[in-house]
C-alpha cells in the first residue's frame, strides 16, 4: 500500500508557516504590500530553520513527501521571499546549505535564449547563486542580472548560464514548484469564498446565485486534483513529468475560475489576483525548464 500521507516534519513545518505567516501578514492581500518590503524579513525563516528542512541527514529526514505539504503551505502565502527556493537548492547542494541566507539557482526556459537563465528572487539583495548542485561547487554572490518583472512576487532576474542539475534535483524542483502553485490555487479559492458570501448583488451575496456556485465548484474540483496531481508526483518517479503538468493546469483553471467570480474587480491591480495568476505561470515555466534540461 502507497503511504499518501506527508510525516511529522512535513506536517508541522507546514502548520509553523501558516500560523507565522498568517500573524506577519495580519490579513493584508499582496496587493498592499507587492511593491515595497516583504512582510516578513528573511532572517525570520533563517532563524526558524525553515530554509534547512529539506536537508538530509539520515533516514528520518524530510522526505519530497514533506516538502510537498511544506511548498504547498508557504503557496499560500504568496510572500516575495525565496524560501521554496533556497529550501530546494539546500537540500541538494552541501555548499548551499553551509551558507547563510538565501540561495537560489538559474534555470532555462523556452522565454529567454538559449544560454540565458532564469534567476527566481534574483532581484533580493544580498542573495547568493549556486552554479552546480555537484560536490565541491561553492556558492557566489549572485551580482546584477537583467531584472524580470511578470511576475512581481518572484522578484526574478536573468542571467548568463544556467546551474548544472542532478536528475533527482530537476525532479524535485518541479515537483516543489507545482505544490506551491497547488498551494496557491486553493487560498485563491478559500479567498474567493469569502468574497461572495459577502458580495452583495440584488439584495443578496453573489456567492448564493447558482452561476457562481457552479465556478466555485468547478474551481474547488481543479483545486483538489491539482494538490493531488503533486502528491503522486512527489510518490511516483515514473509520472512526475505528467503529474506535474497535471498539477500546474488544473491549479491555473482553478485561480482562473475564482477569479471569474470577482466580476470586474477580478481583473483590477488592486485586488491583486493576476499576481497569483502570473506566479503560478512562471512556476510552470520553470518547471517545464527543468524537467527538459535533462
Amino acid at each position: 500500500m502507497v503511504k499518501t500521507a506527508a510525516g511529522e516534519i512535513g506536517i508541522a513545518v507546514a502548520e509553523a508557516i501558516r500560523d507565522a505567516m498568517t500573524k506577519a501578514t495580519a490579513g493584508a492581500t499582496i496587493a498592499t504590500y507587492i511593491e515595497g518590503k516583504p512582510p516578513v524579513a528573511w532572517e525570520v525563516l533563517g532563524d526558524a530553520g525553515w530554509d534547512l528542512a529539506g536537508v538530509i541527514e539520515d533516514e528520518d529526514s524530510t522526505s519530497l513527501r514533506d516538502l510537498v505539504e511544506i511548498a504547498g503551505a508557504w503557496g499560500e502565502t504568496l510572500i516575495q521571499l525565496p524560501l521554496v527556493t533556497s529550501l530546494a537548492v539546500k537540500r541538494h547542494s552541501v555548499a548551499a546549505a553551509e551558507a547563510e541566507g538565501p540561495v537560489t539557482l538559474s534555470v532555462p526556459v523556452r522565454t529567454l535564449p538559449n544560454g540565458t537563465g532564469f534567476v527566481p528572487f534574483g532581484q533580493v539583495p544580498g542573495i547568493s547563486i549556486i552554479d552546480s548542485v555537484a560536490d565541491g561547487s561553492p556558492v557566489r554572490a549572485f551580482e546584477g542580472g537583467n531584472p524580470l518583472d511578470f511576475a512581481p512576487s518572484l522578484l526574478a532576474a536573468s542571467s548568463p548560464g544556467t546551474t548544472s542539475l542532478s536528475a533527482e534535483a530537476r525532479r524535485e524542483l518541479a515537483v516543489i514548484w507545482a505544490a506551491e502553485a497547488a498551494g496557491r490555487a486553493a487560498k485563491v479559492l478559500q479567498e474567493a469564498i469569502e468574497f461572495t458570501k459577502q458580495r452583495q448583488q440584488f439584495g443578496k451575496p453573489v456567492g448564493s446565485f447558482q452561476a457562481v456556485k457552479h465556478h466555485l465548484a468547478n474551481a474547488h474540483i481543479a483545486a483538489e486534483v491539482a494538490q493531488t496531481a503533486a502528491i503522486w508526483a512527489s510518490l511516483d518517479d515514473a509520472s512526475t513529468r505528467q503529474a506535474v503538468a497535471q498539477s500546474f493546469a488544473q491549479s491555473l483553471k482553478s485561480v482562473q475560475l475564482s477569479i471569474q467570480t470577482y466580476g470586474g474587480l477580478g481583473f483590477t491591480w488592486e485586488m491583486g489576483l493576476h499576481f497569483s495568476l502570473r506566479h503560478i505561470t512562471t512556476l510552470r515555466e520553470l518547471a517545464a525548464g527543468v524537467l527538459n534540461d535533462a
